[in-house]
């Protein structure tokens, strides 16, 4: 496989976790049969749609839980101490 097509694969695996895990967050509906157009190179396409379709239900429950955790961390880490100088 060549390094480009491995891009792709990676890129379609990572877009559709960012859209997924954004989508669950803010409470939106996501449809993983729409896979966007990535390149109009049909071997590109293809390794994109690859990346894209490999991401399994529990890959986006960890994603999620992991984001809900930080949020949550952050949120008592401001209640206990007040407003951090970053934010």
């Amino acid at each position: 496989m060549g390094s480009n097509w491995e891009w792709s694969y990676r890129k379609g695996r990572d877009d559709r976790m960012k859209q997924e895990v954004d989508a669950r967050m803010h409470n939106m509906p996501f449809d993983p049969r729409k896979i966007p157009l990535h390149s109009h190179c049909g071997t590109m396409q293809s390794y994109f749609n690859k990346g894209w379709q490999s991401v399994r239900a529990i890959d986006i429950q960890l994603r999620v839980d992991g984001q809900q955790s930080y949020k949550n961390a952050r949120e008592a880490l401001k209640k206990r101490f007040g407003e951090s100088n970053g934010n």
